[in-house]
This record gives C-alpha cells, structure tokens and sequence, in this order.
C-alpha cells in the first residue's frame, strides 16, 4: 500500500455556500487520488462580513505508486481553480 498525503486549504467564501457544495465540487473535481476530505475549522466574525472561512484538507493517495509533489500540487491547483471558479472562493494565507 502507498502511503496518503494530506493538504490543507483555508478558503474564504460567502456565508450561504453550505459544506456540501464544497465538498461535492471536490469529488468532482478530483475522482482518482482523493480519498477524504475533512471540515476542521470554521469562522466566522464582523472582520469577514458576509464571508466565512472553511479550512477544509484533503487525503490523496494513489493505489498504484508514490505521489509526487508535483502531482499533488497539480490536483491542489484543480480544487482552488474549481473553488474560485464555482463558489467565487478566496484563499487565506
């Protein structure tokens, strides 16, 4: 068995868009090498107005040999550009 890799991504997003939909954007997006995804923080304050920030991460694994950064950092990108793209996210440092 190959070991799994976690990435974590902090998104800030309108306060209607519900877990699902985050969730849902990410199985689509990412079919092959996406295990788990996990909601392990949410915020929300006057700061942020009518946003909320998810920290939502991210278990990949392939069945068949070693993730590469590369490969990693390419899915990564797939999910932020999904998340821009349908949700209007931004990403907090």
């Amino acid at each position: 068995k190959f070991p799994s890799v976690r990435r974590d991504l902090s998104l800030l997003i309108d306060k209607a868009v519900k877990y699902e939909q985050v969730k849902d954007i990410a199985l689509k997006t990412e079919r092959k090498l996406l295990k788990e995804i996990n909601l392990f923080d949410v915020f929300e304050g006057e700061k942020l107005g009518n946003k909320k920030s998810y920290a939502v991460s991210f278990i990949f694994q392939d069945e068949q040999n070693t993730l590469s950064d590369k490969e990693i950092t390419k899915t990564m990108d797939k999910l932020i550009k999904a998340y821009t793209e349908q949700l209007g996210a931004e990403l907090r440092g």
